[in-house]
């Protein structure tokens, strides 16, 4: 059991270092495999917590294990499947690399790895899922990232990542070396549904910093994939830390919920690298990038607590059908929005464009743009219309292409 733990640990590791050792990794390489890794690391966890929820398999060993996982397995797979396998065979697809390691030799071996594993009945349809959701979009991710490719789909999938640290991953190694325990369905009902609403809002906060950094900065949330432009618009109007506020508002609700003092404490580390890293970034990198937009606007946003109506610098234009009683409702209630112009004209489309931004919106998502301009409030649920319509656009969109 020893000997095999370690080899599903040094196993991956080596592997990974020989790769480095041997290829000649550029530094957006090297991003690409660390984003696998920890999106793996993520992505894996909560994958396998959920097959020992569902019965498809649990661990039989009691040393080094996080939540009823074993973390040298978790780790070891994060990097086998992420850096690993992407260093050794970069060109390769990810699906034609990661079937037959997947289906051939995991498959094979899963069912007689006892005592470390016990299979259960649906021990297979556990594998597919794990495949599916943690080791496929960990190589995609690393090969869209070292390329440069595919921005929408490398924001989601680092915001799935950060969900997962977020709500799962150190939840559980708090409670682990603080005490506590996942008792979430033995909560009364209305606790749940409640918790369940306060994290759906605190969510939106860093769900929607991030499309707005994708849209309109062109870049990732994470620093070793930065913006390419100063993002002032949106939620960066209210907040200048949006993703810091979610985590923290996120480990309060959360922590109440558990009834645990020590998840909620976790809040305090948002703060404490707000304090630190993000603002020796901001000092050593936003400051470098964007010298003339960040100063100011650094100055009039401010980090935790949002401003109830937007700073901007320049005004907007949403252009309305002066033929539509519709639209002309929707500017009377516009009317008192910061920076925001409407101008009539005959097309019966709404449009939304701000000098501001790259990424301009039309039909509803004109209409939920404009309304960022009038309060927070109304800030938030411009951005949840967008986190719904722009998805559903873009497939509906391939699925009309692919038709044709």
């Amino acid at each position: 059991m020893i000997l095999l733990r370690w080899v599903l640990l040094l196993g991956p590791v080596c592997l990974m270092l020989l790769m480095v050792f041997l290829r000649n990794l550029t530094k957006r390489a090297q991003i690409a495999g660390f984003f696998a890794f920890l999106y793996g690391v993520a992505a894996i966890f909560v994958g396998h917590s959920l097959a020992l929820w569902s019965g498809w398999w649990h661990y039989g060993w009691d040393a080094l294990m996080v939540n009823g996982l074993p973390a040298d397995v978790i780790i070891g797979g994060a990097i086998l499947f992420g850096p690993g396998l992407y260093f050794s065979f970069p060109n390769t697809r990810p699906l034609i690399l990661l079937l037959p390691v997947i289906i051939g030799l995991h498959g094979a071996i899963f069912s007689s790895l006892e005592p470390l594993v016990f299979a259960g009945p649906n021990w297979f349809l556990g594998v597919l899922f794990v495949f599916a959701t943690a080791h496929l979009p960990a190589i995609y991710l690393a090969k869209w990232t070292e390329t440069d490719t595919q921005l929408p789909f490398r924001c989601a999938l680092l915001a799935i990542m950060t969900g997962g640290m977020i709500f799962v991953v150190i939840p559980s190694l708090i409670m682990k070396a603080m005490g506590g325990t996942w008792d979430v369905l033995d909560r009364p009902t209305w606790t749940i549904v409640l918790t369940t609403g306060l994290l759906a809002i605190t969510s939106l906060i860093g769900i929607a910093a991030n499309q707005s950094l994708c849209l309109q900065g062109q870049g990732t949330p994470i620093p070793l994939d930065p913006t390419k432009r100063l993002v002032s618009t949106g939620i960066y109007a209210y907040l200048s830390n949006p993703m810091q506020l979610s985590a923290a508002l996120s480990w309060l609700v959360l922590g109440a919920f558990l009834h645990n003092i020590w998840v909620m404490a976790a809040s305090l580390m948002a703060w404490v690298f707000v304090q630190g890293m993000v603002r020796w970034h901001h000092r050593n990198d936003l400051l470098k990038r964007f010298p003339v937009g960040w100063p100011d606007y650094k100055a009039k946003v401010p980090e935790w607590f949002p401003r109830w109506h937007p700073s901007l610098k320049t005004c907007a234009t949403l252009h309305l059908d002066a033929s539509s009683r519709l639209h002309r409702r929707v500017a009377l209630w516009l009317c008192s929005a910061t920076q925001l112009r409407i101008q009539w004209s005959d097309d019966p489309l709404p449009r939304y464009e701000n000098p501001d931004n790259v990424f301009d919106f039309d039909r509803s998502c004109a209409i939920a743009a404009a309304a960022m301009h009038k309060n927070f409030a109304y800030a938030l649920v411009g951005h949840a219309w967008l986190l719904l319509a722009l998805p559903a656009r873009s497939l509906s969109g391939w699925i009309l292409k692919g038709q044709r």
